[in-house]
């Protein structure tokens, strides 16, 4: 059945009393869930303008404005995207994942956190995985590891050592300590100061997560006796 299209210049022909009505209505529609597109055309094509251009608006009648029902096309509630920024629970820049519709268009793809999953987009994301010289059978950085850097972003390491004896600050004593805290790694992944640290004093230290990036952690060196108490230097310090 042809469906008559009002042009927003008829509006004023619209009785006074109902248009509070068309307003909520209009707010509410555009609340609704984006689930599917409906596909009109024409019932006569417009003519064609001069140099095969749009005509004339003069040339233009109501007739132009009936369109008819074509299909309706409706998309599943999740769709597949490109992350282009770390995002907690979903994953990093360039990894394409699948949320549902509503959180991509209200809130991802508004605040620049991810794009359409097209050819094009795959295709620009693929040339920057491989200008970055990371491989798709390299283990990338995941979402556990972002957490992970999170985390040591804010952490102050207390790093115990004997105030009884000489030593040297070595990445073993640095592991210990990122062990009390729950942290586990490999010597390998960390990187201390240049010049040898012998004394108690605050620092940084160097932490490169899955070999592609590098987080500076806060540290402490505190005398052992300070950062693990045992019951007889309790009853000790309570007797003085």
């Amino acid at each position: 059945m042809a469906l008559p299209v009002k042009v927003l210049s008829n509006a004023a022909r619209v009785c006074p009393r109902l248009q509070p009505s068309l307003c909520l209505a209009a707010c509410v529609t555009r609340q609704q869930t984006r689930n599917h597109t409906i596909v009109m055309e024409r019932v006569i094509p417009i003519p064609p303008g001069k140099d095969g251009g749009l005509p004339n608006v003069r040339d233009m009648n109501e007739l132009y404005k009936i369109l008819r029902h074509v299909k309706t096309v409706y998309y599943p509630s999740q769709m597949s995207c490109i992350l282009t920024d770390f995002v907690e629970g979903l994953g990093i820049r360039g990894d394409v994942v699948k949320v549902k519709r509503n959180m991509f268009h209200d809130q991802l793809f508004p605040a620049g956190l991810a794009v359409y999953a097209s050819p094009q987009n795959l295709k620009e994301f693929e040339e920057e995985r491989k200008a970055l010289g990371i491989e798709k059978a390299e283990t990338r950085l995941g979402v556990l590891a972002r957490m992970t850097m999170k985390e040591l972003n804010h952490m102050n390491l207390q790093i115990p050592m004997n105030e009884n004896v000489e030593w040297v600050l070595t990445k073993e004593h640095v592991q210990v300590a990122f062990r009390t805290q729950g942290v586990e790694m490999l010597e390998q992944c960390i990187q201390l100061p240049e010049e040898e640290i012998t004394t108690f004093q605050d620092l940084t230290v160097k932490v490169t997560i899955n070999g592609l990036e590098t987080v500076t952690v806060k540290a402490t060196i505190v005398p052992i006796s300070e950062k693990f108490v045992t019951p007889a230097s309790k009853i000790g310090k309570l007797k003085k």
